[in-house]
């Protein structure tokens, strides 16, 4: 594993840290779905996850993004899910949903999950436009109340041994569909100013995570996991380490490069088997540290298993015929 995590990191080091189109989550190890199809039914029962992120606390406009992702297992092998999210930045608003499908196939000492993901995509602008010079004058700079609307595309291949050790690769938006509308939405003239044209980037994800139970007693399990994302122009690198005491509280740390240092803690609840919850802050390193004082996440998880009803049997005895 230490070998896995370490070969992931070296394969994205060459590229230029900085944002990407998609939506970021520092507790991305609960949010697997979310970026790879593959690892739909994973958990071997029922699923959802909620997200909620605020960043760059105090920065005006700043990204607000809420998420949701429910996945279950059909018959052993047919993994099903289900993630819807909207994200706002400024005067732009991201809307996506997206159904998504895994063959789980037994493999070795593990569950290789074969996943695709079909969906949309909608994108939209607001009223509150700034500009210091005529915004009309550049085509470039969409009009307000401007909005488009287009399908997406994706598949992950997503390997699991007993939810102990996972590795998952996944490419979404993998169509590079546009999001493409006129201006004022009023007329086909290519000259009219202010058109949305937005090009979808094709994203790649490297996930890895392990279980370490220290003394194999399961009261002490660290957690380390490392998520890879990358358009082919810019990459981001997530290093994650979560120690879980006793399968009931847990504390962490995230670094993602040239970005943010994250603190993380959560805890089972314990009247509500399969409840989680989780909280993160970002201190942002980058340059927005003078106008920001970082970013706050909320996660709510819930899990449970897929209990077959026992199945009634009636004895006869011989005697009585």
């Amino acid at each position: 594993m230490k070998k896995l995590i370490i070969s992931a990191a070296f394969l994205f080091a060459g590229f230029i840290v900085s944002a990407q189109q998609d939506a970021q989550f520092t507790q991305n190890m609960f949010n697997k779905l979310a970026v790879n199809p593959g690892s739909a039914g994973h958990n071997g029962g029922i699923c959802a996850t909620l997200l909620h992120r605020q960043q760059w606390v105090g920065f005006e406009g700043a990204p607000v993004t809420t998420l949701f992702s429910g996945d279950v297992l059909l018959g052993g092998k047919h993994g099903v899910g289900l993630t819807l999210f909207k994200d706002k930045l400024g005067i732009e608003d991201n809307m996506v949903g997206k159904l998504a499908y895994a063959y789980n196939l037994p493999l070795g000492p593990g569950t290789l999950g074969i996943g695709a993901e079909i969906g949309f995509v909608s994108k939209s602008f607001g009223q509150d436009l700034i500009a210091i010079d005529d915004r009309l004058k550049d085509p470039s700079i969409p009009n307000a109340n401007t909005s488009a609307m287009t399908y997406d595309a994706g598949i992950g291949l997503f390997y699991n041994i007993k939810n102990k050790m996972y590795v998952g690769i996944s490419t979404l938006h993998m169509t590079q569909t546009e999001l493409e509308d006129v201006a004022n939405g009023s007329s086909n003239d290519p000259t009219d100013k202010g058109a949305l044209n937005y090009l979808q980037s094709r994203h790649y994800y490297v996930m890895a995570g392990y279980d370490w139970d220290i003394n194999n007693d399961k009261k002490w399990v660290v957690k380390p996991s490392i998520l890879a994302k990358s358009d082919a122009a810019s990459t981001q690198i997530d290093f994650n380490a979560l120690l879980l005491y006793n399968n009931f509280v847990w504390g962490g740390v995230s670094y993602r490069i040239e970005d943010a240092i994250a603190a993380l803690a959560g805890l089972h609840i314990p009247k509500v088997e399969g409840l989680k919850v989780g909280v993160a802050y970002d201190i942002t390193t980058s340059g927005l540290s003078n106008y920001t004082s970082g970013g706050f996440e909320l996660m709510l998880n819930y899990c449970t298993n897929i209990v077959k009803p026992p199945k009634r049997e009636v004895y006869h005895s011989v005697r009585f015929l």
